[in-house]
């Protein structure tokens, strides 16, 4: 189905990322400069869309304006060298964003190194040190602190983060060495929260963004979900399984168990191999949807109001899509308002008729021109997509 200028006046180009070959400000981009080409006259609203996931901070910091600064920290092996990791700031330091794998990302890890008993989240811990020590202590509301946890090649329950944040661990008869990691979980027979360091995130609003919700023990928890793609076989996700189990007695035995059970229990308690449940059960970290953090801060509601079309974009639009990842939301968030939706995605998957008719159109970088330029040249396919389906300045069939 072709889209003529004739009935449209503003296109959102609200995107995600094509992982592993294309960022979601790359195919707003992309594909808004294509449009905007095509359909000359017309207003194009680029806004590229993050979820909680790899890439949310580089989003939010284009949206934002955020100050980007690069600083040394842990990786997630305690036992290799220091990596590079970026956080973001506002100009007014009213808002602080970390991603967690900038620190503790699956793709830092060689796959030797995949095993998420030797894996920890320090470096998180202390971006987000870095972090909370840049906002600003003016009066009115709390500064708020942003962690998104997509991405992790972590299941350390968010012992590592704590332990580099200040939190003291100790085992039945020893202090336990920090940085912690997934091996060190069922150590852990005490905690304590220095008051200092209980005082300095008083003040400050954590929050959560996760694209999951999974809970953080049992079938559908942190290690029996996640740990296989992170490098755990099977004996391996039984021990994380016993050691988040343990972990939660522990943190019961600081701050009450009702309050620990609540936690481990929570949606999106699992998310980053646990490091929600851990930011929610000691400081108090409020989980919530990355999509609805996002969307909220970039305006994403009033500037879908505004659109007379939404064009989106993500890897692979399947039936995974729609629930709850950007583009499902994206739809959702559509329909309330009567504002169509097209879609120019890598790839399609089995996708239910029902949810096929809820687009306006589906046209794949792979159906445009084939799973190799899909792959190698992402923006040129976009390009070929944006000709075929929208009508040349001239009126001709593209």
């Amino acid at each position: 189905m072709q889209t003529s200028s004739g009935r449209i006046r503003r296109i959102l180009v609200a995107t995600d990322s094509l992982k592993g070959t294309c960022t979601a400000i790359e195919a707003a981009a992309a594909i808004g400069d294509a449009i905007a080409a095509r359909m000359p006259g017309v207003e194009v609203d680029r806004c590229p869309l993050g979820d909680g996931g790899e890439g949310t901070l580089d989003v939010l910091a284009t949206d934002q304006a955020l100050r980007l600064e690069s600083h040394s920290v842990l990786g997630p092996r305690r036992d290799r060298p220091r990596i590079q990791a970026r956080l973001g700031i506002s100009s007014d330091g009213r808002l602080a964003v970390v991603e967690l794998a900038e620190a503790a990302g699956l793709h830092l890890l060689v796959e030797a190194d995949r095993d998420p008993r030797w894996t920890g989240t320090g470096g998180v811990g202390e971006l987000l040190d870095l972090a909370r020590a840049r906002l600003g202590s003016a009066g009115g509301a709390r500064p708020m602190l942003m962690l998104t946890v997509g991405g992790s090649g972590t299941v350390d329950g968010g012992v590592g983060a704590l332990s580099s944040m200040g939190v003291e661990f100790r085992s039945t008869h020893e202090p336990i060495r920090s940085p912690l990691v997934g091996d060190d979980l069922a150590r852990i027979e005490r905690i304590d929260l220095p008051a200092g360091v209980r005082s300095a995130w008083a003040g400050i609003d954590l929050r959560v963004a996760t694209d999951v919700r999974n809970p953080l023990t049992g079938p559908m928890g942190a290690a029996r979900i996640f740990g296989p793609q992170k490098g755990a076989d099977e004996s391996t996700v039984e021990f994380l399984e016993h050691g988040l189990e343990s972990w939660v007695d522990a943190v019961g035995r600081c701050v009450g168990v009702d309050r620990a059970t609540d936690a481990a229990s929570s949606p999106g308690a699992g998310a980053a191999g646990g490091i929600a449940f851990a930011l929610q059960a000691l400081f108090g970290a409020r989980l919530e949807s990355g999509f609805d953090l996002v969307a909220d801060r970039i305006g994403l509601e009033d500037r879908v109001r505004a659109a007379d079309l939404v064009v989106t974009s993500e890897g692979r639009l399947d039936a995974q899509s729609m629930m709850g990842k950007a583009t499902g939301r994206l739809l959702e968030l559509a329909a309330s308002h009567g504002t169509p939706v097209a879609a120019i995605p890598g790839s399609v998957g089995d996708l239910p008729r029902d949810v096929r008719a809820r687009f306006r159109w589906i046209r794949s970088l792979v159906e445009t021109c084939g799973p190799s330029i899909a792959t190698s040249d992402p923006v040129a396919a976009m390009v070929a997509a944006v000709r075929l389906e929208f009508t040349d300045p001239a009126g001709s069939a593209g």
